[in-house]
């Protein structure tokens, strides 16, 4: 039996926006909360707290946070009360083993993948490796990164990186970085990811259009092979 991917719809903002993405089958949805980034989907802490409490027994809320250190992600957690946290930024094995030891809430990892550069997914591997050795995360992220941007370019990278990594941990790692509901489903059929996430690629004009969103999930889960 083939897996079907996990679907998260990030960038929520309001109370339709969640009710909309789970209507379309969505598994979890993402807050982005007081990042110190310029963007759209931006929202602070309260808001979030807010948003998550209405979010529908058995789909996940995920917290994206960018924190400078362990104890800015904690009071963030602990505002917001998620079900999962992700970690959308470079921060100290310190500081992650902070978080860990001081939330239980399921903990996932970003790691971009920089456009127009060589990277050795052997390289990646052993830095991810390191967080699996010491139980510092749950599940990996795979986003495409820029100059000035870790993630949410809107652009995707190299999959075939993205399916060796995939086929190297043993460990949810989830695939980002420019998927749309016409990519998607190539995406999964080519890198097999344990989930997929997507946020501007089910937008139109800034929000999120229920029609890109709902057949986003359903690309996502018509795989061959």
């Amino acid at each position: 039996m083939k897996h079907l991917p996990k679907v998260k719809i990030c960038g929520m903002k309001c109370a339709e926006d969640i009710k909309m993405a789970v209507n379309c089958g969505a598994d979890a949805v993402g807050f982005i909360t007081e990042v110190p980034v310029d963007s759209s989907r931006k929202i602070d802490v309260r808001t979030a707290a807010g948003l998550v409490n209405k979010v529908p027994l058995f789909v996940d809320s995920v917290l994206v946070i960018m924190p400078s250190d362990g104890c800015e992600a904690l009071r963030l957690i602990e505002k917001a009360e998620p079900d999962v946290v992700q970690l959308h930024n470079d921060i100290d094995v310190e500081d992650m083993g902070l978080i860990r030891d001081n939330t239980s809430k399921s903990i996932i990892k970003t790691f971009t993948i920089p456009l127009g550069t060589s990277v050795i997914a052997k390289e990646m591997i052993s830095q991810m490796d390191k967080l699996v050795e010491n139980d510092l995360v749950d599940g990996i992220l795979l986003d495409t990164g820029k100059a000035g941007m870790s993630g949410g370019t809107g652009l995707t990278h190299n999959w075939s990186l993205s399916r060796d990594i995939i086929e190297s941990m043993d460990m949810p790692v989830i695939l980002a970085g420019g998927l749309n509901p016409e990519n998607v489903r190539s995406a999964v059929e080519k890198v097999r990811p344990f989930g997929v996430d997507t946020a501007s690629g089910v937008e139109t004009g800034g929000k999120k259009d229920p029609a890109k969103v709902c057949r986003f999930v359903r690309e996502a889960r018509c795989i061959n092979g």
